[in-house]
Parts: structure tokens; sequence; C-alpha cells
């Protein structure tokens, strides 16, 4: 017993000598709560769906008054809502145990994320490529590579060793 009161009495137990620092009452790793990290990410997943059949009906209409702003509307609303849905994730997988299962669900739903992004990707390069206008292609001319250059003879004597050398001729080294 006296041990136990020798050692609450110690220096080293004495909290105002610590730095303010190292007496944070936070933990050093952030906590997440992974549940709500779950429903907001679900819930971009719909919205991000929701977007990308949007894209399939607004591409439907072909240049349709006003399609090409909705879509590029659309298209920014979308990206601003997956940039934060990725942060959120990557908040969540910073804070939690690799090996949890917690880990695991983020993992899972990390990869429903991609895949809805994906989709919505993939729709909205099909939906922009029907809204823009229609060029027809053109002939493009054959081209032909150039003769390479020869130095122009009145100026042939004066050519220093390395550019006799790039003109192809012998160059002393030097």
């Amino acid at each position: 017993k006296a041990l136990l009161l020798a050692s609450l009495h110690h220096p080293m137990n004495d909290q105002s000598n610590v730095p303010s620092w190292a007496r944070a009452a936070e933990p050093l790793v952030p906590s997440v709560n992974v549940a709500s990290v779950k429903k907001e990410v679900r819930s971009s997943i719909k919205e991000i769906g929701r977007a990308a059949d949007e894209m399939v009906r607004l591409g439907r209409r072909r240049r349709g008054p006003g399609a090409s702003e909705q879509l590029l509307a659309l298209s920014t609303e979308t990206r601003e809502r997956a940039r934060a849905t990725s942060q959120t994730l990557r908040a969540a997988f910073g804070a939690v145990d690799d090996a949890s299962p917690d880990h695991a669900a983020l993992v899972s739903l990390s990869e429903e994320f991609k895949a809805a992004v994906l989709r919505f990707q993939q729709e909205a390069e099909a939906a922009s490529g029907a809204a823009a206008p229609s060029q027809a292609p053109q002939s493009q001319p054959s081209l032909q590579p150039l003769p390479p250059l020869k130095p122009l003879p009145q100026f042939a004597g004066e050519m220093s060793p390395a550019m006799d050398i790039e003109a192809g001729g012998g160059g002393e080294g030097g």
C-alpha cells in the first residue's frame, strides 16, 4: 500500500511537467463513425447512379435546347459529389485499422463507389458525344518527312566542326 501511495506522488506522475501537446484529451488517430460514413457514401452512390441515368436521358434528347448546358451542370455537380465522397472515404480509411471488419466494409463500399463513378463517366462521355455537334470527318493531307537540311554554299566554309557533324560531315573531334 505504501508503494502505491509513493508511486502516485512520484515526480514522473506529475502532469504539470508534461507538455500540453502530450496531455491532449483527443486521440492521436481520429475516430470515425463508420455507420455514418456508410450511410453518406451509399447516399452518394445512389445520387451518382441517378445522375448516370439522367445522362442517358439527356443523351437521347440529342442536341435539344439546353442539352449541353444541362449535361455540363449535371457533370459538374456529380464530379463535386464524387470528390467529397472520395475525401470522406479516404478519411475513414485513415481512421480504421487495416485488419478490422470496418476496413473490410469500407473496401467493399469503395468498390461500389468506384463502379458508380465509372458508370457515370461512361454515360457522360456517351451523352456528351451525342450532344456535341457532329462534324464530318475531314480528310487530312498525307505528311511527308522533310529532306535533310544542307548548309548554304556561302556559309559552308565557316561551319564549326560541331555544325559540320550535325550536318552529316566528318568533322574533327575536339
